[in-house]
C-alpha cells in the first residue's frame, strides 16, 4: 500500500527497482505507473531474472515499459545512463541485498541518477535491517527520512 500510494501521489515517469527477484513486485510497480512511464529493474541473479522476465511479459508489459537489466547493481548503476538511457530516476525502490542499500544509493548520487526531489523507498530497513543505509539517510542532510511500520508479508 505504501508503494501504491507513492506511485499515485508522485506519478513518477522514470522508476528504478533494485532487486527484481521473481518479478512480482515489478509487476505491481508497473501496474501503478502513469501513462508513458518506464520502469528499469535490476536483478543480479540470471536464473531469477529469467523467471522474472517471463512473469513481467506474461503480465503484459513490453520492454518499452519495463526493462529488465541483469547484472550486479554495482556494475549496472554506473552504466545506466550510457547503456540504458536512464538520465535520472524519479523513484527508486530498493528491495535487493540490504547490505548493498547504502553503497547503491551513493552510486546513484555519484552518477547523478536521482532526479530533483526523487523518492527513495527501501524495503526491510528495520528487519532484517540496513542500519548503515538508514543512518546515512537520516543524517546526511539530503533526504527527508520517514520509517513506515508495516506487517511482514511472509
Amino acid at each position: 500500500r505504501i508503494v501504491e500510494r507513492v506511485l499515485l501521489e508522485r506519478a513518477p515517469l522514470r522508476v528504478l527497482e533494485l532487486g527484481t527477484y521473481c518479478g512480482y513486485g515489478t509487476v505491481l510497480l508497473a501496474q501503478g505507473l502513469p501513462p508513458g512511464a518506464r520502469l528499469y529493474t535490476i536483478e543480479g541473479d540470471p536464473r531469477q531474472a529469467a523467471v522474472a522476465e517471463k512473469v513481467i511479459r506474461l503480465a503484459g508489459f513490453s520492454e518499452q515499459t519495463v526493462e529488465l537489466i541483469v547484472g550486479p547493481s554495482e556494475e549496472v548503476i554506473p552504466r545506466l545512463r550510457e547503456k540504458h538511457s536512464l538520465m535520472n530516476a524519479d523513484l527508486v525502490f530498493m528491495d535487493h541485498w540490504k547490505r548493498c542499500y547504502l553503497r547503491d544509493l551513493q552510486l546513484l548520487e555519484n552518477h547523478q541518477l536521482l532526479a530533483e526531489g526523487a523518492t527513495i523507498l527501501a524495503d526491510n530497513v528495520v528487519f532484517p535491517g540496513a542500519p548503515h543505509f538508514l543512518q546515512y539517510a537520516k543524517t546526511c542532510g539530503k533526504y527527508h527520512c520517514k520509517v513506515h511500520r508495516a506487517r511482514l508479508e511472509y
